[in-house]
C-alpha cells in the first residue's frame, strides 16, 4: 500500500534500525532520507529504544551473547559522541548528501545527466541483481511529470526543491513511496528545479502508447 507524506512506514526505519533492508540502493536512500529530514532520524532513535525496552522485558540477560542495557549504553554512546575532528566530505554536487556521496564513491560513479523529456533529465546510478533501479531525476521548475502508474514500487526522495503529486507536497528530505495501485500526477514546483533519488522496482506504467514506446529508450 503506498504511503503518501514526509515519512516512511515504521517498517522502514524498523528495518534501517535493524540493518535487514533488501538492498544497497534501500540502503543508500534510507540514509540520505535519515541525513536530510530529522523528524526521520528522530522515529529511528525511538524505535531502537522500543526494540532494546521489548528485548529487556522479554529475554533473560543469560539466554543473549549481550544484554538489553548493554544496548540501550550503546544507543546513548552514540547519541552522545561528539562530532568526528576529520573535515566533512565535500559532495561531488551540492545537492548530494554525504551517505549517496560515498555510496558513488565507492562503486566509482559519477552522475551522468541524460535527456529524458522537455525539462526532464535522469542520471542512473545503480542496477540491483533484481532489476532494481536508483537513479536521480532532474525537473526545471512548472514541469508536468507525464501521468503513470507503477508495475511494482518506487521511493522517491526529494534532495532538492520541491514537487506536487495530487494535493500532496514533497519537499527536501521527505519520501513518497508508490506501488502497483498509485496513479502520479506530478508537477513540479515553480519556485526551483527540483531533483529526487529514486528507487524503482518493475518498470512504470504509462497510458500513452508513445511513452510506453520510449520506455526501450529511458529503461524505466
Amino acid at each position: 500500500m503506498s504511503q503518501r507524506g514526509h515519512l516512511l512506514d515504521d517498517a522502514w526505519y524498523m528495518d534501517y534500525a535493524a540493518g535487514t533492508l533488501r538492498s544497497e540502493g534501500e540502503e543508500v536512500l534510507l540514509s540520505s532520507h535519515l541525513e536530510m529530514n530529522s523528524h526521520a532520524d528522530g522515529r529511528v532513535r525511538e524505535l531502537e529504544r522500543v526494540g532494546a525496552a521489548v528485548m529487556m522485558m522479554s529475554a533473560k540477560d543469560s539466554d543473549l551473547p549481550f544484554s538489553a542495557d548493554m544496548v540501550l549504553d550503546r544507543i546513548a554512546d552514540l547519541e552522545e559522541a561528539p562530532t568526528s575532528e576529520h573535515a566533512p566530505m565535500i559532495p561531488s554536487e551540492p545537492f548530494v548528501p554525504a551517505a549517496l556521496d560515498q555510496f558513488l564513491l565507492q562503486k566509482n560513479k559519477d552522475i551522468h545527466w541524460e535527456f529524458l523529456g522537455p525539462g526532464l533529465r535522469k542520471a542512473m546510478l545503480w542496477t540491483g541483481e533484481d532489476g532494481e533501479k536508483l537513479w536521480l531525476l532532474k525537473a526545471q521548475p512548472g514541469v508536468a511529470i507525464p501521468h503513470h502508474g507503477h508495475n511494482g514500487s518506487e521511493l522517491t526522495l526529494v534532495l532538492k526543491g520541491a514537487f506536487h503529486d495530487g494535493d500532496q507536497c514533497y519537499q527536501a528530505g521527505d519520501v513518497e513511496e508508490a506501488g502497483p495501485e498509485t496513479e502520479h500526477d506530478i508537477r513540479i514546483d515553480e519556485g526551483g528545479e527540483c531533483i529526487c533519488l529514486a528507487l524503482t522496482r518493475g518498470k512504470l506504467r504509462y497510458d500513452n502508447p508513445l511513452l510506453k514506446a520510449m520506455q526501450v529508450f529511458t529503461g524505466l
